[in-house]
């Protein structure tokens, strides 16, 4: 069946612009605190002020990018196996279909993000900068509304 992973693309892509704005704010700060031209009067005001606001946050969103990193969400015959692999945080569970009670994909300027709400205990699971199959959401949906897999099994007596 089909699994939601990290995208390690898409985390590389947002700490190059994170990189590179902080190149330009370097630049901007060396030329107000080393002027060898008159441009520290015209770059103290908003130039300064937007590129450090920028860079705070590209940051800020590689940071929460990079978060899921070992995190991979599997749909399986029972439901949704969420494993988290990292050192200090071991989870592995299998969060059953009839207990999700759905499952969205979210979208910002930087990446997507998986939340899997459960019905009973208000409990969310989230991958972050994730990388899906087209068929994903469709599988996942027709497992949590109620597929064959659901089904009550009874025993023909």
């Amino acid at each position: 069946m089909s699994q939601a992973t990290w995208n390690p693309a898409q985390y590389l892509s947002v700490m190059s612009w994170a990189m590179f704005s902080t190149t330009i704010t370097s630049i901007l700060l060396a030329l107000i605190f080393f002027p060898f031209t008159n441009l520290g009067a015209y770059l103290v005001g908003w130039p300064l002020g937007l590129s450090i606001t920028v860079n705070i946050i590209l940051f800020i969103a590689s940071s929460l990018a990079r978060r899921d990193q070992y995190v991979s969400v599997s749909l399986t015959a029972e439901g949704i196996r969420y494993t988290d692999e990292s050192e200090s945080y071991r989870r592995n569970e299998l969060l059953r279909a009839s207990d999700i009670k759905n499952i969205r994909v979210r979208r910002n300027p930087f990446f997507k993000s998986l939340t899997i709400d459960m019905k009973g205990n208000n409990q969310r699971f989230f991958l972050s900068n994730v990388s899906l199959t087209d068929t994903f959401l469709a599988e996942a949906d027709a497992l949590i509304s109620g597929g064959p897999s659901n089904a009550p099994q009874t025993n023909p007596s």
